[in-house]
């Protein structure tokens, strides 16, 4: 069947390019080999998903079951596949960008040594995406969902020669366990409550009324914590902007079609548990919301390229969280619009990176608006994300925003709307700084045709992804409130980028005083300090403790008992173990009338 093969296409190519790669010099493989077996794969599965999706796949609901994996007693778990409107969509999706990516890959890896290695990496996070995705349980799911943290710590940590990189990869590695093991808390407490009958999506949707509401907030609040973690929402997102560190395609298949969505889109799989649990989608809300705030503002004194668009990602998520609280097609809206222009944002910053020779500090750069193969794809996905009509973004980020004032989520939507004249601020600050501003730069290299190609098609999806609302069953608004919120929505944006352009456009480095409290926003807050303070360094105490102290103690006590059991048993040994018949039945009756004597004094 077709969804097998979409599946099972990344992986072989994954396992194809990593023996390819450990064999290249016998093998005397080159650089366009790799390229050629490192986009099979996902050129593979994309054109058999669109056949499954054109074919009608999203107009149906099959649970396809594959094979037994599991099977102990009463618990059984199948490999199989769930294919319904929400999986078929998310899997082109996923499969469309990351394909795109591994194109733009191709010129921007160029020459690297671990060409062919990064590509295996690349197919093996696609094919994990894609377990998550189309899963027909939450086990399955699971097993896609590590798949992607584990992806992530191989490619964040790419360049393993730095330190950095190693620190930010397990950085990445460490914080998702931590979000993980509230998953999987979840996951074992809701199969002990209804899992025994059925553990697919189907027989949990048809059992989940047989869970006690104070039982499913906590298996609820248990996969919020997973999604916390993997979606890079506070408290767990420090390792968001470390995990620049990897090459800028992997930056963009994270931020825009993989990792970071997956804990959207675990939610939103999970509606037949979330539907009833409006309290823990209120408090997820909070947390969106707060998120999205703190990563704006943190945005807008970033000087790297990268981690500022980073910490967009983490405020455009926020957006998505929040409306999972009131209406879970305006996130999925987003989710998608979100994944066009961030794609084309990463991609096009990793154009004017390879243009400026790997510079990425954006006050060392300027006067670049004559570049137009670094210009307009910058642009096109600054004005997206801005949310300008009639770019993709407006008409996701105002469905958010109107969907919660309609709700009755005054301070949720008023929240958003601040925020998004704040990504505004930030997009452009860092638009005008590299295109606009007066410092000097040298003389910038040729970017690749395969990424300016890639970029052209991203920003044709960045600027009519907004005919995606026509495929999603979005709640029906009266003209009027739209035309209001439109006008509202663009004055705010407008605002923002004419900040901006004011503070940047003719800017040119120089000396400038900052508040205490500019000072506090550019070093994040303190934040990875204070997590430094309270948690790095109070378990790193701890285990030197527990190995100077307590180990030695334990140590010498445990030493001398043995050595005490030495002792005793050669004593026993000697007297006992003579070899001597006679010797032995001496003891048997010694024994034996030890017992008979203890038992009379007990009666």
């Amino acid at each position: 069947m077709l969804i097998n093969i979409v599946v099972l296409a990344p992986f072989i190519g994954s396992a194809v390019l990593g023996i390819a790669y450990l064999n290249r010099v016998n093998l005397k493989i080159t650089q366009n080999i790799f390229a050629a077996l490192g986009m099979s794969a996902p050129l593979i599965s994309l054109i058999c998903m669109g056949i499954i999706l054109f074919d009608g796949g999203a107009s149906k609901t099959v649970n396809l079951s594959v094979f037994n994996w599991i099977s102990v007693g009463s618990f059984e778990i199948n490999i199989g596949f769930y294919l319904d409107k929400l999986s078929v969509i998310m899997g082109f999706f996923v499969l469309f960008l990351a394909t795109l990516i591994h194109f733009y890959s191709i010129g921007y890896m160029d020459k690297d040594p671990g060409f062919g290695k990064f590509f295996s990496y690349m197919n093996l996070f696609l094919g994990s995406m894609l377990v998550l995705v189309l899963a027909n349980s939450p086990v399955f799911m699971f097993v896609g969902w590590e798949g992607v943290g584990a992806c992530s710590y191989l490619l964040i940590s790419f360049y393993f020669e730095g330190k950095d990189n190693v620190k930010a990869g397990n950085k990445a590695f460490i914080l998702n366990r931590i979000g993980d093991f509230g998953f999987v808390i979840g996951l074992v407490t809701l199969y002990i409550a209804v899992g025994r009958s059925g553990f697919d999506y189907d027989s949990l949707a048809s059992n989940i009324s047989l869970i006690s509401p104070n039982l499913a907030i906590f298996i609820g609040s248990c996969f919020i914590c997973g999604a916390l973690a993997k979606s890079a929402q506070i408290p767990l997102y420090t390792w968001l902007p470390d995990a620049m560190a990897g090459p800028t395609p992997i930056s963009a298949l994270i931020h825009a079609a993989t990792m970071v969505t997956a804990g959207v889109y675990m939610v939103i799989r999970f509606d037949f548990l979330y539907e009833n649990l409006s309290s823990v989608l209120e408090v997820l809300a909070l947390i969106g919301v707060f998120s999205a705030l703190f990563a704006a503002v943190i945005a807008t004194k970033a000087t790297d390229i990268k981690k500022i668009l980073a910490y967009s990602t983490m405020s455009q998520l926020g957006y998505m969280f929040a409306a999972l609280s009131y209406e879970f097609n305006a996130s999925l809206f987003h989710l998608f619009t979100h994944g066009f222009f961030k794609a084309l944002l990463f991609l096009g910053a990793g154009s004017v990176i390879i243009a400026l020779h790997h510079e990425q500090n954006i006050f060392k750069m300027g006067s670049l608006r004559k570049n137009r193969v670094l210009f307009y794809p910058m642009l096109i996905g600054s004005l997206a994300i801005s949310g300008i009509f009639p770019f993709s973004g407006f008409f996701s980020k105002d469905a958010i925003i109107l969907n919660a004032f309609l709700s009755g989520h005054y301070l949720i939507g008023a929240t958003l709307l601040f925020v998004a004249g704040l990504t505004s601020y930030y997009v452009f600050r860092l638009f005008f700084l590299v295109f606009y501003s007066k410092n000097v730069v040298p003389k910038t290299h040729k970017v690749p045709p395969i990424m300016t190609f890639v970029n052209v098609v991203l920003s044709f999806l960045a600027l009519f992804g907004g005919v995606l609302m026509l495929a999603l069953e979005l709640p029906h608004v009266s003209l009027m409130a739209e035309i209001i919120a439109g006008v509202i929505s663009l004055s705010v944006s407008f605002l923002g980028i004419f900040i901006a352009y004011k503070k940047f456009f003719y800017y040119e480095n120089k000396n400038e005083q900052e508040s205490k409290f500019e000072i506090i926003v550019a070093n994040k807050f303190y934040i990875d300090e204070i997590y430094d303070a309270l948690f790095v360094r109070t378990f790193a105490s701890a285990s030197k403790f527990i190995t100077g102290v307590l180990d030695k103690a334990f140590y010498s006590t445990v030493l001398n008992l043995a050595l005490a059991f030495k002792f005793t048993s050669k004593i026993y040994a000697k007297f006992t173990q003579t070899g001597l018949t006679n010797s032995y039945a001496f003891y048997m009756v010694l024994w034996i009338c030890i017992i008979v004597i203890y038992i009379k004094v007990d009666l």
